[in-house]
């Protein structure tokens, strides 16, 4: 299934900034969603839609991270392409248990 422009920008600048750790050093998915931008700040509530926004915002806190990991587990062995498990440093990456996630 062909990724949408949207998309591919996304894994774009997930795998550019992932390609940005330098050597000897790590960082967790959380901050790479950080790093692209995708993971928004958080408002200031008001007291009637306190609940509405807490189960919001803990939605979307937890889901950009992953989508980063899922960039991550797609990216390409092929040599050919322009990101692949050659020049992105996907081990370079871990979660915030500390370790790497499973492919």
């Amino acid at each position: 299934m062909p990724r949408t422009d949207e998309a591919s920008a996304f894994f774009y600048a997930v795998y550019s900034a992932v390609q940005e750790i330098p050597y000897g050093k790590v960082t967790s998915y959380g901050h790479i969603a950080k790093l692209v931008n995708c993971r928004k700040e958080k408002p200031e509530p008001t007291p009637t839609d306190r609940h509405v926004w807490l189960t919001k915002a803990k939605h979307k806190t937890a889901e950009r991270p992953r989508q980063v990991g899922v960039c991550m587990k797609h990216l390409p062995n092929d040599p050919e392409a322009t990101h692949h498990s050659g020049n992105v440093p996907w081990q370079r990456v871990i979660n915030a248990k500390g370790i790497i996630s499973p492919r």
